[in-house]
C-alpha cells in the first residue's frame, strides 16, 4: 500500500474508533435542550517559565485525533493526546519547527498560529526579524512529517485551513520595527493546494491599491482608522489581525484590529473585495451600555455612562457560521493601541525625537551646562496612540460634556482613550479601546448584535470582588477597568444539532462565556465558566504585589489568559479545547446541557 493510501486508511479507521469531528457543526440530528455549561475535564500543564505564551493557539484534527498547541517559548508545536478513560491530556510529541527554517532558506523566530484539518497541519512561522516575510509549513497530521513551506507576508499572525482542505490562509499583521524604521505592510497569504501540497500556488494579497493616490483610494471607507505616523501608506497601516472563512471556504473575513475594520477576500481570485468599517459603540445614556472605567475609584463595579464616549470595536478573534442559510461572523472585541518601544540610551532616544520611558539624564560633570547622559538603555516610545483622560483632559474644549470626568479619578481620568488629534471640540466624541463585548455581523461586516455590558455584569455578578483583574496577577481587582475590562480576546462558535452556540473567552478576567446564538440578534446566555483559583498566587514564589517573582506557575491558580479555543467532539459527546498563554495550561471543558 502506498504512503497516501495508507494515510487514507489510518485516518479512516481513527474517525470510526474515536467519532472524532473537528468542524463547527457536530452533524448530529438530536438538538439538545437546556442550557450548555462547560466541565472541566483535563489540563496539560506546559511547564515552561509563567507568562511565555507557552499554551497560546490550540487547534484539533479528526485523522489522529491530537490537540496541536503553539508553544512559541519553546518555539515549537506540542502535540497532546486527551485519553478520556483516564481523564488526562499529555503531550506525545512536539513538532520541531527547524526543518521548516531550513526547507524554506531563511531564520526563523516562534510559531504563532497553528490549523489543524482534513489529516494536515498548518503552521504560521514570523521570521527571526519581524519585519521579513515568515513562512507557513504544512506538516501530515499523522506522522508529522514536514510536507512542504510556503512563503507568508511579514509576521503571519493567524493561520487556518479551508474545511476543504483546499486552502491554507493566513493573517500577516506587518507589525513596524520597535524603533518604527521599518514598517512593512500587512497582507494575507492565499496558498491554493488543490492540486495538491507540492503542486500549490500562492499569492500575496495586499492593499497597497488603497493607498492615496491608488486605483482603490475612494473605496476606503473614512470610518478605517489610518493612525500610523506621518508618511505611512494605508498598506503599511492596515494590520491584519485574524480571519475567518466561509463554510464553502470562498471568502475571508480579515479582522483589521488597530485600524476597526473588515477586510472581506475574495479567496478564489485572490482579491479584496472591500473594506469595512466597523463603527462605533456608544456608551451614552441612550445606549443602556455603561461601564467601570477607572481603577482609582471607590471599587469595582463602579458602572455608569456617559455622553460623547464611544469605543471602537477592533476586534482580534473573529469566527463564522450559518444559520438559517446566512452567513454571521463573530467577533470578540478586545480592543488594541499601538505603541511601539525599543530599547536605547536616553541620547539615541532623544536624538531620533521618541519619547524616553527610563530613568532621566542627570546635568553635571566638570561642565555645568552640560547634559551627561546615562549609558544604560532602557524604554524608548518611538510611537503611542493612547492617553489617558487626565492627559486628554489638556486637549478637550471645556465645554465638552467629559470635560470634568476627564479631570476625576473616580470617572474618566484613568481610561485610556485612543488619540487621533491634537485637539477636540465640544461636540467631538471620545474614543476607548475596545467593546468589551462580543459581537454579530452580517456577510456584508453590518452589525447584527452587540453584547452590550452583559459580559462585564455577568462576570461582576459571579465574583464582584476580583471583577476586572489582571491575568498575571491574583490580587488586582479593578486594575483593568481603566484599560479594556475582562478583554474579550478568544471566540469559537459550535453547531449541536440545530442549536448554535458562541464560546468567548476573556483573556484579563479569565474564564468563557457561553451564548446560544440560533437567533443571531438575539443571543441567551448560557453559563460562565471559570476555574482561576483568586485565593492562590500565580507563581510559587509572588512579590508584594502578588506579581510572579520567580517565572514557576503555580497549578493551584487555574487558567490565566484564554488566548484560543477549538471546538471538537468525540463519541458523541462535545468538547472545547483552550490555549490559556499565561498560565501555559491547555484545558479540555466538555460541553454538558442542563434538564429542562
Amino acid at each position: 500500500m502506498n504512503r497516501n493510501l495508507l494515510a487514507l486508511a489510518i485516518s479512516a479507521t481513527l474517525l470510526t474508533a474515536c467519532g472524532g469531528d473537528d468542524n463547527n457543526d457536530s452533524n448530529s440530528d438530536n438538538t439538545p435542550s437546556g442550557s450548555l455549561s462547560l466541565t472541566q475535564v483535563a489540563t496539560y500543564v506546559s511547564d515552561n517559565d509563567f507568562a511565555s505564551s507557552s499554551a497560546e493557539i490550540v487547534s484539533y484534527d479528526t485523522c489522529s485525533d491530537r490537540l496541536y498547541v503553539v508553544n512559541a517559548e519553546a518555539e515549537t508545536v506540542d502535540v497532546l493526546e486527551y485519553d478520556d478513560s483516564s481523564a488526562t491530556l499529555t503531550r506525545s510529541t512536539s513538532i520541531d519547527l527547524s526543518g521548516a527554517a531550513t526547507s524554506a532558506g531563511i531564520a526563523i523566530g516562534a510559531a504563532n498560529s497553528v490549523s489543524a484539518k482534513d489529516c494536515k497541519v498548518a503552521v504560521a512561522i514570523e521570521a527571526d526579524n519581524k519585519q521579513d516575510n515568515g513562512i507557513i509549513a504544512l506538516y501530515d497530521s499523522e506522522d508529522l512529517s514536514l510536507l512542504a513551506t510556503y512563503s507568508a507576508g511579514a509576521l503571519p499572525d493567524m493561520v487556518t485551513l479551508s474545511a476543504d482542505g483546499n486552502y491554507i490562509l493566513s493573517a500577516n499583521e506587518g507589525e513596524p520595527s520597535g524603533d518604527y524604521s521599518n514598517d512593512p505592510q500587512g497582507s494575507v497569504t492565499i496558498v491554493d493546494i488543490s492540486a495538491g501540497y507540492d503542486s500549490a500556488i500562492v499569492h500575496q494579497v495586499g492593499f497597497e491599491d488603497f493607498n492615496t493616490g491608488g486605483s482603490r483610494a475612494s473605496e476606503l471607507p473614512s470610518g478605517v482608522r489610518i493612525s500610523g505616523p506621518d508618511g505611512t501608506t494605508v498598506a503599511q497601516d492596515l494590520e491584519p489581525e485574524y480571519l475567518t472563512l466561509s463554510e464553502d471556504g470562498s471568502t475571508a473575513w480579515v479582522a483589521l484590529q488597530e485600524n476597526n475594520a473588515m477586510a472581506i477576500i475574495d479567496v478564489a481570485n485572490a482579491s479584496v473585495s472591500s473594506i469595512v468599517a466597523l463603527g462605533e459603540k456608544a456608551w451614552d445614556a441612550a445606549s443602556g451600555n455603561q461601564l467601570d472605567a477607572s481603577n482609582k475609584d471607590a471599587g469595582t463595579g463602579q458602572f455608569a455612562s456617559y455622553e460623547q464616549l464611544a469605543g471602537l470595536y477592533m476586534p482580534d478573534t473573529l469566527a463564522s457560521v450559518v444559520i438559517d442559510g446566512a452567513t454571521y461572523i463573530l467577533s470578540a472585541n478586545e480592543g488594541d493601541g499601538r505603541e511601539y518601544v525599543y530599547d536605547a540610551t536616553q541620547e539615541t532616544c532623544d536624538n531620533a525625537g521618541h519619547s524616553w520611558d527610563g530613568d532621566d539624564y542627570s546635568v553635571g560633570g566638570d561642565d555645568e551646562d552640560a547634559t551627561m547622559y546615562s549609558t544604560e538603555e532602557d524604554d524608548c516610545i518611538s510611537y503611542l496612540d493612547e492617553m489617558r483622560g487626565g492627559d486628554l483632559y489638556d486637549l478637550v474644549d471645556a465645554a465638552h460634556p467629559l470635560y470634568a470626568a476627564l479631570d476625576d479619578n473616580d470617572q474618566l481620568k484613568r481610561l485610556k482613550f485612543v488619540v487621533d488629534k491634537d485637539s477636540y471640540a465640544a461636540g467631538d466624541t471620545l474614543y476607548s479601546f475596545g467593546g468589551r463585548s462580543f459581537s454579530i455581523w452580517n456577510a456584508a461586516g453590518e452589525r447584527v448584535f452587540d453584547s452590550g455590558d452583559d459580559i462585564a455584569r455577568r462576570v461582576y455578578a459571579t465574583d464582584a470582588d476580583h471583577f476586572n483583574s489582571d491575568n498575571e496577577s491574583n490580587d488586582s481587582a479593578d486594575s483593568r477597568s481603566d484599560d479594556k475590562g475582562t478583554e474579550p480576546e478568544a471566540i469559537e462558535v459550535a453547531q449541536i444539532g440545530s442549536r448554535t452556540f458562541a464560546f468567548v473567552g476573556l483573556e484579563r478576567q479569565g474564564g468563557i462565556m457561553v451564548y446560544d446564538i440560533s437567533t443571531p440578534s438575539a443571543p441567551v446566555f448560557q453559563s460562565y465558566f471559570s476555574n482561576r483559583d483568586f485565593s492562590q498566587p500565580v507563581c510559587t514564589l509572588v512579590d508584594d504585589d502578588a506579581e510572579c517573582d520567580n517565572d514557576t506557575y503555580n497549578t493551584a491558580a487555574g487558567d490565566l489568559g484564554p488566548e484560543s479555543i477549538e471546538f471538537f467532539s468525540r463519541d458523541s459527546e462535545y468538547f472545547i479545547a483552550v490555549g490559556n498563554e499565561v498560565s501555559g495550561t491547555t484545558t479540555v471543558l466538555q460541553l454538558t446541557f442542563s434538564a429542562e
